[in-house]
């Protein structure tokens, strides 16, 4: 995945990979989700990948930019703007932002950090964490998903993500971790954070905050032997990024 960026002023095009972060312009780490590629996915993803073929990467994207556009709507809101279905959503897609909304309303999360990038020299990563929000007096990060499936390869991210955000805010460190779920099946409607519960249903359908049953300073040790095995299976990682002349002219 690459952003553009226009350098008006050096008159360059750059193409930056976001498969990596980097602290200081300089020095460059992979991304969690990168390193994370490593990790098994499962017989059920392989299996997948079986019945769907040479669609997978087709369909592996649409789910990415769904993802994306749900990422970028909900960092809107948390930001006081107003969404509009009228601004260009599917219903789908319109359906994914009510259950946000209606998370929003129902659990009332005081925002601390909305989609903010840090990258660890200590840790040898980074990553964007999607929101850190105290709710009843306690600290969660939460990432947003929007897939069909919760993986366990989601609870090693938000650990790693919960060790980046401990390394820079040693005074305010996350207490638990929890995926907000926006394609959940469930159907019954509980809010108990005494109890580490809490899913609800809309009219635009079901949402679900997952915590999971370990620390996240726990599933962090898993994703160190990941990170080792990142490292073995590609010792020359190196960021591409590509620069182009903004103007050219065959003129004399």
């Amino acid at each position: 995945m690459q952003t553009i960026f226009h350098d008006k002023k050096a008159k360059q095009i750059n193409y930056l990979d976001q498969r990596f972060y980097t602290y200081d312009s300089k020095t460059f780490y992979p991304s969690v989700t990168e390193i994370l590629q490593v990790y098994p996915r499962g017989f059920g993803f392989e299996q997948w990948l079986k019945d769907v073929g040479s669609n997978a990467k087709e369909i592996v994207e649409r789910a990415a930019n769904f993802g994306s556009k749900i990422h970028t709507a909900t960092e809107a809101l948390n930001n006081g703007t107003e969404l509009k279905w009228e601004e260009g959503y599917t219903i789908d897609e319109w359906k994914s932002i009510l259950r946000f909304f209606d998370f929003w309303q129902k659990c009332s999360p005081k925002v601390i950090a909305n989609e903010i990038s840090l990258c660890s020299e200590k840790l040898e990563f980074g990553g964007t964490l999607d929101r850190v929000v105290e709710i009843a007096g306690h600290r969660y990060l939460i990432d947003i998903k929007t897939s069909n499936y919760i993986h366990k390869s989601h609870e090693l991210q938000l650990s790693a993500y919960a060790m980046l955000w401990n390394e820079f805010n040693p005074k305010e460190p996350i207490e638990q971790t929890a995926i907000l779920w926006l394609k959940s099946s469930n159907r019954t409607e509980k809010i108990d954070f005494t109890k580490s519960i809490c899913q609800g249903v809309s009219d635009a359908g079901a949402w679900q905050l997952k915590f999971w049953e370990r620390h996240y300073t726990d599933a962090f040790k898993i994703f160190q032997h990941t990170q080792a095995l990142f490292k073995e299976e590609n010792p020359m990682f190196r960021p591409l990024n590509l620069i182009f002349p903004d103007t050219i002219s065959l003129t004399q």
